[in-house]
Formats: C-alpha cells, sequence, structure tokens
C-alpha cells in the first residue's frame, strides 16, 4: 500500500500454532489470508460506525470548541467521517505468507496514534457587507450591536469591505482514535478460518 503505512503485528500463540499447522498439512495459506483479511476490513469498517476502537473503548468525542465552530454542512457531526474519505480508502491486501489491512491516506497516522499538529503562521481575509440594523436584538425589539455581516469575496455590495488578518503558529492536538487492530473477536474469527481451512486440507483440526 502507498502512502501512510501502519503496520500493526499481531503475536498471538494460538493463531501462530494455526497458521503452522496449516503448514504441516501442506495447505496454500493464500486462501485463508484472503478470508482473514477480509473479515478483518469487516470488522475495522464496523469500528467506524461504532466510534470505537478494538479494544471496545469509545473515541474521544469531538471538543465543544470545535462543535462550536463546525460549519452546518459538516452537521450532524460524524468522528472520521466528515467526508468519508478515510472509511472508504480501507482496503486489505492478502499474501501466501500474511494478510495487512490499512490505508494510504496521508493523515491516517494521526488520527490511529492521535498527536499534535503544528499550523504555521498564515494571512487570511474575509469579506464584509454594512447592513440597516444590528445583529443583537434588545428586549424592546430594537436591533442593536454591530451592523457588519460576513458576505462573499465575490460580492458587488458598495458596503463591501475586506479586512486582513493573520493567524499566529499554533498547535492543533488530535486524540488518538484507534481504529487499526485485532480485537479479542477478531482472534476467535481468525481461529475459526484457520480451523476451517485446515479441515479442508485433511489436516488436524483441534479445540
Amino acid at each position: 500500500m502507498s502512502g501512510t503505512s501502519i503496520a500493526i503485528t499481531v503475536d498471538d500463540r494460538d493463531i501462530a500454532a494455526g497458521l503452522q499447522r496449516l503448514v504441516d498439512a501442506g495447505a496454500d495459506l493464500r486462501p485463508a489470508m484472503e478470508a482473514i483479511g477480509a473479515a478483518l476490513l469487516f470488522t475495522t469498517q464496523r469500528r467506524f460506525e461504532a466510534k470505537a476502537g478494538p479494544d471496545g473503548q469509545a473515541w474521544a468525542p469531538f471538543a465543544p470548541s470545535t462543535l462550536k465552530r463546525m460549519p452546518e454542512r459538516r452537521k450532524p457531526p460524524q468522528l472520521l467521517r466528515d467526508s468519508s474519505r478515510l472509511y472508504q480508502s480501507l482496503t486489505y491486501q492478502a499474501g501466501p505468507e500474511s494478510a495487512e489491512i490499512g490505508t494510504n491516506v496521508v493523515y491516517a497516522a494521526i488520527h490511529q496514534f492521535g498527536g499534535d499538529i503544528v499550523m504555521p503562521e498564515r494571512q487570511g481575509s474575509a469579506t464584509f457587507v454594512t447592513v440597516r440594523q444590528g445583529a443583537g436584538k434588545a428586549k424592546d425589539g430594537r436591533r442593536v450591536g454591530s451592523k457588519l455581516r460576513f458576505a462573499r469575496a465575490s460580492t458587488r455590495a458598495k458596503s463591501r469591505e475586506t479586512k486582513t488578518f493573520t493567524v499566529p503558529t499554533h498547535t492543533v492536538s488530535i486524540p488518538a482514535r484507534p481504529y487499526l487492530g485485532v480485537s479479542e473477536a477478531d482472534k476467535v474469527e481468525i481461529l475459526a478460518i484457520l480451523s476451517d481451512h485446515l479441515a479442508a486440507a485433511g489436516g488436524e483440526v483441534r479445540p
């Protein structure tokens, strides 16, 4: 998989033993790896829907400040599924010796592990127009407060005014919301897959 690579190695004695029995039975491991990859892809996708990691722990919710400035087009808010790009990029690859699940989205790792992103200083601008009435409303019904309203940069209103501003360097903290990994339920499913393939290969199936 090109792009960001996240490797999580499953070191489980029972799974390793099941794979070894398949090898001893002379079976081709690729079909089993294909089934394991497909099963892990399915459970990984379900974590986006459950909003929880492989250990069942719920993902950190949006910060109140994030929800406050979130535009209407992003509501109702969806953790890690704002555009569904990360969710839809999940895929798996299977070979004769391994099954790998992941994504090539460059920001995948920061959401899996969490971390800080330093945003450099930048220049910005905003366009305003002046209206007849203020933005607020007094108890007696009078309109009070600022008469400035945000407007599109392309507006042709005579009262149009564009102001420039500087956004200073700042740090954005992203909480870890793990979606890749192998849960206990995944291990049970992997062992079941190995058992089925071992039975098909005529090998010894152990409880």
